[in-house]
């Protein structure tokens, strides 16, 4: 669900396209430097990009799923580091967790998630900004 905030800011966004830049700058300066955590951004519990680090192991896993059938990323890379999380998923891709992270929800934590994806535009830019800090931080856990 959207924030009131935000809500306005992307209806002001169809109105006049040069204001794409502005916004996406403004939600880049609210990530924090624990992936996306910090404050003074749009989105998310404590502002900013929505936190992954929260997330749980195999909704990590998942999400890179998403991130990789998705080209959000690509490379063997990706794939390597979501098979690893995937090994220490009790389950593994039949866990809920991993299945949500597929699907593109990311669990941002106290029950809270994210939906990933969009057709393009904002959505896009920042469901590929999360797609890296979910790669950083999956990577941080191996």
């Amino acid at each position: 669900m959207l924030k009131p905030g935000l809500a306005m800011a992307l209806a002001l966004m169809l109105l006049a396209p040069a204001a794409n830049a502005q916004l996406l700058n403004q939600l880049q300066n609210g990530l924090g430097q624990d992936g996306g955590s910090g404050g003074g951004g749009l989105l998310g519990g404590a502002g900013g990009i929505p936190s992954v680090a929260n997330a749980s192991i195999g909704n990590l896993a998942g999400v890179l799923q998403y991130c990789i059938q998705n080209r959000y990323l690509g490379g063997n890379g990706a794939a390597s580091v979501k098979d690893n999380l995937l090994g220490r998923v009790s389950g593994g891709t039949r866990n809920n967790e991993y299945q949500s992270g597929s699907n593109g929800l990311l669990q941002t934590g106290n029950g809270e998630n994210y939906s990933l994806g969009g057709g393009g535009g904002i959505k896009q830019q920042i469901t590929d900004r999360i797609c890296d800090l979910v790669m950083q931080h999956a990577k941080s856990l191996l």
